[in-house]
Formats: structure tokens, C-alpha cells, sequence
């Protein structure tokens, strides 16, 4: 048996939310592992290995340097998942990109993580360990538009966002996307449909197993991931990465989800052997 420290940043929150990671360390005590949880810096227990589990665009370098103690560190590598590094569909102000696009925020999930991190920062006069650069967050759906000329000057004059194309996947049933979630060396792809080209949780009416890409596996080991997910779209038979996620939300509950989940809860053997 093992003994596993979960790495999350200080302003985390993990006991009160729904991390899929919760649900496999749940699975991994049932299993006699020993799981501690280390909510921000501090006094690092002794481990077999660590589970880097920062809910921020960028690991802070105290988090990271720290980590090295342990023999094994899932995620180690996977430090930065900014817009800028993730995506290979970025346009620039005078790209000759005619179609549409989207505009984004770099951070991951709209920014919303490092704001409500630098707010608990402030209260507490605590100095933040955020990424250098502007914290730009939005609650509101990314904005899709005709072409990069209608564009703003503010947007591509602010680095805290990105313009990306906008390339949906769709066939005659409707508009798709899809998640690979790993663990490991087990995983599960999912192809969601919906009514929207811009496919949400609320617009989905199906689901299907789906196959991953060799592209997407090709991203893995680019990105350095042991432990995430994936969202991606296929057009014209090639795999477009969208969004790279180290803190997966936990998906909603059934008993297909859970056989999944105590599927990859086995993992943990191959990322102990990393």
C-alpha cells in the first residue's frame, strides 16, 4: 500500500467541491491507501508520491519546487495550461485567418480560479502567488464573431486574452464535442452532442463512447499529463485540442459513471510506477 499527498493550492476549497480527484482518493482509502491532503505550503508529510492538484492556470514555482521531495509527482509537469501554451489555433491581429473566431480568456476555466484566489489574497494581506500578467476573468460565454477584423482593439491589446478559431465540430445529427479523461494509463472518451455549436452541459441530448486520437495523445505527453482531461473536437479527421484541465470536476453520478470512475481509480498502480 501507498501513501499519497494531494497537492492543492491553499485557497483550493477541496474538501467542499466536487473534483473528480475526490472521488478516485475516496476509492484509493477503500483500496488501504493512505491519502493526505496538503492544503497550501506548509508541512509536507513523508510519501510514497504526491498528486500535483492546483486549481490555477500555473502552478506556483513554491508548489512545484517544493513537490520535487517526493519520489513521484503526478503532474509535475504539467505546470502551465494557459490559452498560449494549449492551443495551436491562435490568431494574431494580421493572420490571414478569414473565418470566425472565438475570443478567450488565456487563463483556464474564464480566469475565475485566480480571481477569487487574489480576492482571498486581499482579505487576508496575504502576497499573491499568481501568475505574472493580468488577471482577466469573465463570467459571461466567450464571444464568437464573423472574423478577426470585428475583433476589438482592446482585446488583442490585452494579453490576458486570446483569439482562437472558431472551429465546432458538427455532422447531420448536430454539433459535438468530446472529453478524454485519464488517469494513468486508464482512460474514458466521451463525444457529446448538442443543439448549439458551442456544446454545454445544459445543450446536451446525447452522448457515445468515442476513440482518442493519436494527436491527442501526442498533447498528453506535450503538456506533460499523467492525470486530466481533455476537450477536444475532430474536423476533417484531424483532432483539435481545445481546453487542457489538471482538476476535473467530477461528472454527475450514475451507475455507468461510477463503473468508470473505479475504472480509473486504477491507475494509480502505472503513476506510481512513473
Amino acid at each position: 500500500m501507498a501513501h499519497i499527498v494531494l497537492i492543492t493550492h491553499v485557497y483550493d476549497n477541496f474538501r467542499d467541491r466536487d473534483f473528480l480527484l475526490r472521488n478516485l482518493a475516496g476509492r484509493w482509502l477503500d483500496a488501504g491507501h493512505d491519502i493526505t491532503l496538503a492544503e497550501g505550503l506548509g508541512d509536507w508529510p513523508d510519501a510514497d508520491a504526491a498528486i500535483v492538484h492546483v486549481d490555477l492556470s500555473v502552478v506556483p514555482t513554491a508548489y512545484t519546487e517544493a513537490a520535487r521531495r517526493y519520489a513521484v509527482v503526478v503532474n509535475g509537469s504539467a505546470v502551465d495550461v494557459r490559452k498560449r501554451l494549449v492551443s495551436r489555433n491562435l490568431v494574431a491581429r494580421h493572420d490571414d485567418w478569414a473565418g470566425p473566431v472565438m475570443i478567450k480568456t488565456d487563463l483556464n476555466f474564464s480566469g475565475i480560479p485566480e480571481k477569487l484566489a487574489a480576492e482571498c489574497f486581499r482579505r487576508d494581506r496575504k502576497p499573491a502567488d499568481l501568475p505574472p500578467g493580468p488577471i482577466v476573468s469573465t463570467t459571461r460565454p466567450y464571444p464568437v464573431l464573423g472574423s478577426a477584423n470585428e475583433v476589438p482593439d482592446d482585446v488583442w491589446d490585452n494579453p490576458g486574452f486570446v483569439v482562437e478559431r472558431f472551429l465546432p465540430e458538427q455532422d447531420e445529427r448536430g454539433y459535438w464535442v468530446r472529453a478524454w479523461v485519464f488517469c494513468g494509463d486508464r482512460e474514458r472518451c466521451t463525444r457529446y452532442r448538442g443543439t448549439h455549436p458551442i456544446v454545454k452541459s445544459e445543450t446536451i441530448v446525447a452522448r457515445e463512447p468515442a476513440a482518442v486520437p493519436d494527436e491527442l495523445r501526442a498533447e498528453r505527453a506535450r503538456l506533460g499529463f499523467d492525470y486530466g482531461k481533455f476537450d477536444f473536437v475532430v474536423r476533417d479527421g484531424r483532432a483539435i485540442l481545445f481546453d487542457a484541465n489538471r482538476t476535473p470536476s467530477a461528472p454527475p453520478a450514475s451507475p455507468e459513471t461510477d463503473a468508470s470512475n473505479a475504472h480509473l481509480a486504477g491507475g494509480l498502480e502505472s503513476l506510481l510506477r512513473h
